[in-house]
């Protein structure tokens, strides 16, 4: 399939208005967009753009974050084990653990913070008094952002409940390539990508990290990239 054809596959999609979900939950809209679009994968291979294009479809109402991807290899400045000592609480099932979503420019409840190091393009997550905890460097985390995500088909929809079901209006899609290093720290600027912390300590005292992710709202993953072609 060519980028014409996609475009044409995707404007039949809008002409037909609202449309009932085929399966309920916050995985309705993608899998109702696959089934109209006839696939039953999430990419597709686009050969005139240069290869396999991963599909990304949102409520344009939804404010709910999604991961990007996650990454600690040699990060911490700390061992995580004394940071989860030292800035974790107790959790539901009584584990010294240390869950938390933290944005620039919003320290989280355990006085948790993120700083932008701007000469040597880092993040750094810091506690309460300034402590360098863990820093991670923009490049390396835009190269793992574009080896998943390099080239995404961006599809939009407005939503609507009917007879108590969900409907989709899929009217809006992009094609967004070549994820930009500047773009990713702009977005961390504006408290659009955060870090996301999933630790704890396990019973014998060894950390149990579940990876530590960087997330934003789907609506605003069109800010990461340099290059935005509207399709419909």
């Amino acid at each position: 399939m060519n980028l014409k054809e996609v475009t044409e596959r995707l404007k039949q999609i809008e002409s037909l208005g609202y449309v009932k979900a085929k399966r309920k939950g916050n995985t309705g809209i993608g899998y109702t967009f696959e089934t109209l679009f006839g696939l039953d994968e999430t990419n597709i291979p686009i050969p005139d753009i240069g290869g396999r294009v991963e599909i990304k479809t949102t409520r344009k109402d939804s404010s709910s974050l999604v991961t990007l991807f996650t990454f600690n290899r040699s990060v911490w400045q700390k061992t995580q084990k004394v940071i989860v000592e030292k800035y974790g609480y107790q959790d539901e099932k009584g584990r010294q653990a240390l869950k938390s979503t933290i944005f620039l420019q919003r320290p989280n409840s355990l006085g948790l913070s993120l700083s932008i190091d701007e000469e040597r393009n880092i993040i750094c997550l810091r506690g309460p008094e300034g402590e360098l905890l863990a820093e991670w460097d923009v490049f390396v985390l835009v190269g793992k952002f574009s080896s998943k995500l390099s080239r995404l088909l961006f599809v939009l929809a407005d939503r609507r409940i009917r007879d108590g079901q969900e409907e989709f209006h899929y009217n809006e899609a992009y094609l967004l390539t070549e994820p930009n290093p500047r773009n990713f720290l702009h977005a961390f600027k504006k408290s659009l990508v955060g870090i996301d912390l999933r630790m704890h300590l396990k019973e014998n005292g060894a950390v149990r990290n579940r990876g530590t992710g960087f997330r934003m709202r789907e609506k605003d993953m069109i800010e990461l990239y340099k290059n935005k072609r509207r399709l419909i």
